[in-house]
């Protein structure tokens, strides 16, 4: 049998191996890598001291919970051992409520004298204090004074070890004190608000009365006969009409 290769027809040649090999290759598609994801940044740690500072404000913070207060308070010096501590412990707190403490006043003699005092600085309440003790005990005293009435409304103690007093009197102070200082500093908050002294007039000796108060005549019209004896008419002032 003859074979007769048709004219202008070219034979196809074979595939070689290395071109079946590339377009194999061409045919398959390789994903491309995935960049490395990213790790998501670790949330910073607090230290172990700023973890027992923000623990210890918590608990500070959870004793003495209360509204934020408005007003002027006078703390006077506290008298006693270590009284220097618990007086700015306590002179803290009522900063930390909001409240404006003066501490360089000293206190007086009378309720007047509070009250006076009070008026002029607009203060709404003075506290002082005192610490005592023997050995490892010790006791803090803490008073609290009206400055509207200028008396005494509270005085309250902590008693414990001396060297934690200081902390116990922070921590118990405005949760047995806070109700009383806001109704004091609402009170002197209020215009018009204040003591009322009694309003006294001296219009000297008092004159005597020497009309009858049974009369029916009006007192200016009243004439008395002593004091003119020669014209007793004058006892009647009506002595004239119908004449």
């Amino acid at each position: 049998m003859w074979v007769v290769p048709l004219t202008g027809v070219a034979a196809q040649p074979k595939p070689s191996v290395s071109s079946w090999t590339k377009a194999k290759h061409s045919k398959v598609l390789v994903p491309a890598k995935a960049p490395p994801r990213a790790s998501a940044p670790r949330p910073m740690t607090a230290s172990a001291g700023s973890k027992s500072k923000s623990k210890a404000r918590s608990k500070s913070q959870s004793k003495s919970d209360g509204p934020t207060v408005t007003g002027k308070v006078a703390v006077f010096g506290f008298t006693g051992e270590d009284a220097e501590r618990v007086q700015q412990v306590v002179v803290s707190t009522l900063r930390t409520r909001g409240l404006e403490v003066t501490t360089t006043l000293r206190p007086v003699d009378s309720a007047e004298q509070y009250r006076e005092m009070a008026a002029t600085l607009q203060l709404a309440a003075y506290i002082d204090g005192s610490v005592r003790g023997a050995g490892s005990r010790g006791q803090a005293t803490v008073r609290v004074r009206s400055g509207a009435t200028g008396r005494r409304i509270a005085s309250l103690r902590f008693s414990g070890e001396r060297g934690a007093l200081a902390t116990d009197v922070g921590n118990g102070l405005w949760p047995r004190t806070g109700s009383k200082l806001v109704h004091l500093c609402d009170e002197a908050a209020k215009p018009g608000k204040g003591p009322r002294r009694a309003l006294r007039i001296d219009a000297g000796t008092p004159i005597e009365s020497t009309a009858d108060p049974d009369s029916d005549i009006p007192a200016h019209l009243r004439n008395d006969p002593k004091d003119n004896p020669k014209d007793l008419r004058k006892e009647d002032p009506w002595a004239d009409e119908g004449t």
